[in-house]
């Protein structure tokens, strides 16, 4: 019988395992290091030492491909062995099979679009698992937006890069496995943060402190901080908010370049681990000051404007900033890592300057890219919206950012919002979001679908809401609508907005 050390006995004890993926099953999983557009790492834990044979084709394909494994390795503190594919050369938007060995089993992945014609969406978040209770249902709701990918930023297993805790990560693989599975059945991957969680003794460490971080994730040079480009239109820069890179001096060199080099993106996204602006930690804590001195004036400098934040178990929106103080064309920073993990709550949170929504709810960001905006959308376990905001992109780029207050402004603004339903084009199903100031009291606030030539098809909202972000389906399944252009609108008070909707069967 194995006999714990009491610090890592109480972590259990803590942070209990069950592992969903059982002795002998397969774990697969897959995530991004290189454009999503044409490439692709799969990955699979088995019991056995044995390779199996990887095979894959095109959906509807007649004709499997077999294709070398390029990764064996054992994992640590387990008797498993890990196998790796590295797909290139793939179609850009397009969807494929894959088998592993004898087994029958077929999973599929999809690559994104080379061109941003079609809305396309992901969902973001960290610090994952501290016990399957937790995780699961965060999870399972994020897979019902059907994302083409997953960031997450850091803090993943709470294995502590130990690998006498190797179970977590099981769990944790296991977990995602059965359940982030879209609709149509696409595995959904990582593109992988580090957190101090992933590291022996957190911070300021090496790379062999990471070894089973290191293990899932094959960077080359095993270096944390890196850049995955999408096609023309998205970079997602990965950070090491110091736990194998200090946050100044060289990383903060090759952040400037990153920044430079994708001027003409019009997404660009930060993603790190440590907050620089915390909603539960103190505003000084050292690694969140050194964010702000040394990464934060280059988002600024680059017109960056939507950056993603963990560690502090919490639900937070800041309000734009730049130059340390609240300006519409600043960054807003959201966060802070409650996926999967018990969350925290400062009661005096929300007066901070820098605050625009703090809470103690578990959620997930979702992030919906169109050509000249983006759609942010937060949601707790229940598929219930918590925030909403719509960000509009000018070239060079800059933004302005709708839905959040101004300096001089604390209230929510006196602004009715209307965003773009999601997908456009449909078919069957699609989504309307929209945003109320205020309560709308005894007044009714109405969304209804025209055609073209002005007929109401459906009435989708009628009735008093409160203030915040709302959302209505419309599932031409339950009503049958030919294909063609519509036109929604949504009427509050004598204000009207609209927008059109195209339906393709």
């Amino acid at each position: 019988m194995l006999l714990l050390p009491v610090s890592l006995l109480l972590f259990a004890l803590a942070y209990p395992v069950s592992v969903t993926a059982k002795d002998g099953e397969t774990i697969v999983y897959s995530y991004f290091l290189k454009d999503p557009t044409t490439s692709i790492r799969i990955s699979w834990v088995t019991s056995t030492p044995d390779p199996q044979e990887f095979q894959y084709r095109r959906d509807g394909g007649q004709t499997w491909h077999r294709h070398d494994i390029t990764r064996q390795t054992g994992v640590p503190g387990s008797e498993r062995t890990l196998f790796e594919v590295k797909l290139a050369d793939l179609a850009p938007g397009v969807s494929y099979e894959f088998r592993i060995g004898d087994s029958g089993a077929v999973n599929r992945f999809r690559t994104l679009p080379a061109e941003l014609e079609q809305p396309v969406r992901f969902v973001t978040g960290g610090d994952m698992r501290h016990n399957a209770e937790l995780m699961t249902p965060t999870t399972k709701a994020a897979a019902t937006k059907d994302p083409y990918f997953a960031v997450i930023g850091g803090d993943w297993a709470y294995a502590d890069g130990n690998p006498q805790n190797i179970g977590f990560w099981f769990e944790l693989l296991g977990i995602w496995q059965e359940h982030m599975v879209t609709s149509e059945g696409y595995l959904v991957p990582f593109i992988p943060a580090i957190g101090n969680h992933e590291v022996q003794g957190g911070y300021n460490q090496t790379p062999d402190k990471a070894p089973l971080y290191f293990t899932f994730f094959d960077k080359p040079g095993k270096r944390a901080y890196y850049a995955v480009d999408v096609g023309n239109y998205l970079s997602i820069i990965v950070l090491d908010s110091q736990h194998l890179s200090p946050i100044a001096g060289t990383q903060t060199q090759w952040l400037g370049q990153a920044l430079s080099d994708r001027e003409d993106i019009p997404h660009v996204f930060p993603v790190y681990h440590i907050p620089a602006w915390p909603s539960f930690r103190s505003y000084s804590y050292s690694f969140s000051s050194l964010i702000r001195t040394y990464w934060v004036p280059l988002f600024e400098e680059y017109g960056i404007s939507l950056s993603f934040e963990n560690h502090d178990h919490t639900f937070k929106r800041t309000k734009p900033i730049r130059n340390n103080q609240v300006d519409l064309l600043g960054v807003v920073y959201i966060g802070d890592g409650a996926w999967g993990v018990r969350t925290r709550k400062d009661e005096e949170a929300h007066k901070r300057w820098y605050i625009e929504k703090v809470s103690d709810d578990h959620h997930f960001w979702e992030i919906i890219l169109y050509p000249e905006s983006r759609i942010a959308q937060a949601f707790n376990p229940k598929g219930e919206l918590l925030d909403f905001f719509e960000q509009t992109i000018r070239t060079p780029r800059a933004r302005d950012v709708f839905g959040i207050s101004d300096r001089e402004q604390e209230e929510v603004p006196e602004r009715l919002l209307l965003a773009q339903n999601y997908p456009n084009p449909f078919n069957p199903v699609t989504t309307f979001s929209f945003y109320l100031p205020e309560d709308s009291g005894a007044y009714s606030v109405r969304l209804d679908l025209f055609d073209l030539y002005g007929k109401r098809i459906a009435t989708l909202v009628n009735e008093p809401l409160r203030a915040g972000a709302h959302t209505a389906t419309l599932d031409t399944r339950e009503m049958p609508l030919p294909s063609g252009t519509y036109v929604y609108r949504l009427q509050y008070r004598g204000e009207t907005l609209s927008r059109k909707i195209q339906l393709i069967k």
